[in-house]
């Protein structure tokens, strides 16, 4: 059995740069928005896959990198809950500041627990993830091949999970746009005497 976690493709949007709260808060939006920029060669060969779908999150991002993957040849399945983990920005003096400030503050914030006022707290987002893996789990045991188009700290999470479970890492994607980590584990059988 084998289950592929990809994360999406490069979002169609300007990451870089000084912006304000407001700014930045609108960055954020518009990132959970859009499309990604079209890739030249396909990163996948679905023709080496036993499948005949694809899971992915209901964001833009994966969405539209797993309809420019599989091109109209397998079922695409969306569920919600592979998206990515949720952010809020902090609240900070309104003043320009790079980018990288306010999402990584943000987001390290939010991982201690200190910034999820009104959206999902990590504690949570762990436990929707251990549900998302045994799901893939699951599939992977009435299904030879399991792909899932996600995204960065979702897909890190599930396979921690996977892991925990008895999967191993074969292929170590990164944590780059369009990396694939494939994990893999015997398929148990039973005999009846």
């Amino acid at each position: 059995m084998q289950i592929l976690l990809i994360r999406h493709g490069e979002p169609n949007l300007k990451k870089w740069g000084w912006k304000n709260r407001k700014a930045a808060k609108k960055f954020v939006h518009d990132y959970d928005s859009v499309g990604i920029i079209a890739f030249k060669e396909n990163p996948i060969c679905i023709e080496n896959l036993v499948i005949d779908k694809a899971f992915h999150s209901s964001l833009p991002r994966a969405k539209h990198t797993a309809e420019l993957l599989f091109d109209q040849k397998l079922q695409l399945v969306e569920k919600p809950e592979f998206r990515e983990f949720e952010r809020k920005l902090i609240k900070f003096i309104n003043v320009p500041l790079p980018l990288k400030f306010w999402t990584g503050s943000s987001r390290l914030l939010w991982l201690m627990g200190l910034n999820d006022k009104h959206i999902e707290s990590f504690k949570d987002a762990k436990q929707r993830v251990e549900k998302n893996a045994r799901f893939l789990e699951n599939d992977a045991k009435y299904n030879k091949d399991v792909v899932l188009v996600a995204h960065g700290f979702h897909n890190r999470y599930v396979k921690k999970a996977l892991k925990r479970s008895g999967w191993k890492e074969v292929r170590k994607g990164g944590n780059g746009y369009l990396s694939i980590s494939i994990l893999a584990k015997y398929k148990e059988y039973t005999t009846n005497n």
